[in-house]
């Protein structure tokens, strides 16, 4: 039997055949005009935060994973249905079913909503929302303490990690780009910056070399950009993108005419050069940042 940090589930817990009649109750509801693929073999799988469920193919069997944290009961019945109607439109359309492909992509233009709506049951979906957005965030919190914890304790070991590592001599502090801010916004006519600068500690999935988040006053340049190999026109250049964005607005057009009238082209065309050329194997290089290399610097690159 599963176990939640908090010792194992009640006994009326769903488990795997319950999750078997819901799939045939709701195929026989729904979908019963559509000829079967394979046949569907439905699980409940890992606890996660934002996955609900997933669909694919193993074999010549249908394989069907629902959150485990649906198995509790107090997470009412219609949201591991809309799930598991969310699922079925998949495999209707191809995915895990073993018949033809309708869509290159699975979500490609809400398909999968316009399937539920044609079928009578996107409703189960509205409603599963609603008890999300409600519930779902102190259910996590509760029934996945452990993960939650695990995972903080990762994120402070590579916060740590990286703080060694830009620690290190030679590589550049933010108070160096924080200057380069302060002294570029005025080419943008910006009598001061209109964001604040900050590293980002990534993780080996952000693979952009700034980000700007919404609602947030702050640029996040990648650590790796503080590495001395690192040429400065790259930083010079992250820094005048979003002070382009910031005077111009969004659009690339926009946002490349105005690095034109600061009169930062040229180092504009070498930061892009290297971002390309370079930036790709630079950064798998690097990855993953751990503690043990935490503590020898990181040679630059040649």
């Amino acid at each position: 039997m599963s176990q939640f940090p908090d010792g194992p589930l009640p006994r009326n817990i769903r488990d795997d055949v319950w999750l078997a009649c819901r799939v045939s109750h709701l195929w026989d509801l729904y979908y019963a005009d559509v000829i079967p693929g394979y046949p569907i073999d439905a699980h409940f799988g890992p606890r996660a935060r934002r996955r609900f469920g997933s669909i694919r193919a193993r074999g010549r069997t249908c394989l069907i994973l629902v959150n485990g944290l649906f198995a509790h009961p107090d997470v009412p019945d219609y949201v591991v249905d809309a799930t598991l109607v969310h699922e079925l439109a998949h495999y209707v359309h191809g995915y895990g079913s073993g018949t033809r492909r309708l869509h290159a992509n699975p979500h490609q233009g809400g398909v999968v909503d316009r399937e539920m709506e044609l079928r009578g049951c996107l409703f189960l979906e509205d409603r599963a929302a609603a008890w999300r957005r409600r519930h779902w965030s102190a259910h996590y919190a509760i029934h996945a303490s452990d993960v939650v914890a695990r995972r903080a304790r990762r994120q402070a070991d590579r916060d740590a990690a990286w703080a060694a590592i830009l620690a290190q001599a030679g590589w550049r502090p933010i108070e160096e780009v924080r200057a380069l801010l302060a002294t570029t916004a005025p080419a943008f006519g910006l009598t001061e910056p209109p964001f604040e600068v900050e590293w980002l500690l990534p993780s080996s999935r952000k693979s952009g070399l700034s980000y700007r988040f919404a609602g947030e006053g702050v640029v996040r340049m990648h650590a790796l950009l503080a590495h001395p190999a690192v040429p400065r026109e790259v930083v010079l250049y992250e820094l005048a993108y979003w002070l382009a964005a910031a005077r111009a607005g969004p659009r690339w057009r926009d946002i490349e005419g105005a690095i034109a009238a600061a009169g930062l082209s040229r180092p504009a065309r070498a930061a892009i050069g290297w971002r390309r050329s370079v930036w790709p194997a630079f950064r798998r290089e690097q990855f993953p940042v751990t503690a043990r290399r935490a503590r020898a610097p990181m040679a630059p690159a040649a």
